[in-house]
């Protein structure tokens, strides 16, 4: 059975202002130029490293900074209940409730902190990190990013999306200063994910700014239980969107390893381009008439904009790796860059359908997510064990995995209908 993780409006029944395709154009486009904005910022932090750092120093940032996105899958499942519950509830725009929500905020970084903390030593070995000073600052680093997704959700359920968009390019412009300073003073990866902690720290001031000073009110446990159901399925999603960064971190050579790092910029450039289409239509999604209208355009403009990458991508073929960090890469990738162009809009497709799923609580495509994951894994140890393991197969493995899972998400999307009565609605 398929039931409504959060509710937004009655099963089958339409919103009281339903809205169209175009009335979404305009958010979708401020909340885009945000985004894409705080991801050129990224991007261009990410090119600085791989041109002050020496390869090996790199893979090991990007390893790193890959950690992180897993580290804040509870903080994004958060700001997914919070926006698909606001997105449709009338009474949980209240002070009360966006307090309970910030509330839930504060535990679920607290909870994430001393986990990381618990995982220091066991990362340190798997990475290979020389330098043991960069975990404490990475997991320090979680709080206030937690903190973040949390305002970020409160302000996209409740559409006040040029807030959004404000405290979005903030949030990326603090953090590209303070990871840039970092990076320039210190020379190191640790060094660069202080200056990112501070940075964050005064981003998320801006982001309890921006929803209008939310105090802390007790009953968290709906918004918690919530967050819970939606982070299962987005940590399977931001492992498998971070795994061959991983794996081949873990299996390639230093050098290899830095190069294949350069080669995901252009992966994530492909998925985060288009995340305002996901951030405005992410509320809908509760409403099943707003889903199945609004899903199959989102899933089109997306599906265009990364075809049209990876097309250019494939033009510029083995010039886009030295044309991103510089002449020391390229020489193991070749003309195969085009492989990331096509990684990144798959995944893009692939978050689409996720929220989808996670709107309705439809099991089998979440749980797709993680069979992707161990499907990618058990390939590339297979390959490892056989002895052709190499940049190419990596990312080739990675770009199939993410193709069956956007066909099994089409499919799911189709089948799911959101029945029966709401359990994760925050109290009021």
């Amino acid at each position: 059975m398929v039931e409504p993780l959060i509710r937004g409006a009655a099963p089958g029944a339409a919103s009281a202002t339903p809205p169209s395709s175009r009335r979404l154009l305009g958010p979708a486009a401020l909340v885009s130029v945000a985004f894409l904005g705080t991801n050129a910022l990224a991007y261009v932090f990410t090119v600085l490293a791989a041109r002050v750092l020496v390869p090996a120093a790199f893979g090991e940032l990007a390893a790193l900074l890959g950690v992180l996105l897993i580290g804040t899958v509870p903080a994004t499942g958060l700001q997914t209940a919070a926006a698909l519950h606001l997105g449709g509830a009338d009474g949980s725009r209240t002070d009360r409730g966006l307090a309970r929500l910030h509330g839930a905020a504060f535990v679920t970084g607290l909870a994430v902190v001393a986990t990381g903390i618990l995982a220091t030593a066991p990362l340190t070995a798997l990475l290979h990190l020389p330098d043991a000073g960069a975990v404490p600052w990475l997991v320090a680093l979680l709080l206030p990013s937690t903190l973040i997704s949390g305002y970020q959700g409160m302000l996209q359920g409740s559409a006040r999306y040029g807030r959004l968009a404000t405290v979005t390019g903030f949030v990326g412009v603090t953090k590209l200063a303070g990871g840039t300073a970092g990076l320039l003073i210190g020379g190191t990866p640790t060094a660069a994910l202080a200056g990112m902690t501070v940075a964050a720290c005064a981003g998320a001031l801006a982001g309890w700014a921006g929803c209008g000073r939310p105090g802390l009110r007790r009953g968290l446990r709906a918004p918690l239980a919530a967050a819970l159901h939606a982070s299962g399925a987005l940590l399977g999603f931001i492992l498998l969107l971070n795994l061959d960064l991983l794996l081949a971190r873990h299996h390639l050579t230093a050098a290899d390893a830095g190069e294949y790092a350069v080669g995901a910029i252009i992966a994530k450039v492909a998925f985060w381009l288009p995340q305002g289409v996901g951030v405005v239509l992410l509320p809908r999604l509760a409403d099943e008439t707003d889903r199945r209208r609004l899903l199959p355009a989102a899933l089109a403009l997306v599906g265009a904009g990364g075809a049209a990458l990876t097309g250019a991508t494939a033009a510029l073929g083995s010039y886009a790796l030295p044309l991103i960090g510089g002449a020391a890469y390229g020489d193991g990738l070749g003309a195969a860059t085009w492989l990331f162009a096509a990684l990144g809009t798959l995944m893009a497709l692939a978050q689409l359908l996720l929220f989808s799923g996670i709107a309705v609580a439809d099991r089998l495509a979440l749980g797709a997510v993680w069979a992707a994951a161990a499907a990618e894994l058990a390939v590339v140890e297979l390959l490892a064990v056989t002895g052709r393991l190499a940049l190419v197969p990596i990312a080739a493995t990675a770009v199939g995995t993410a193709g069956l899972l956007v066909a099994v998400g089409l499919a799911r999307s189709r089948a799911a209908r959101p029945v029966g009565p709401e359990r994760g609605r925050p109290e009021e």
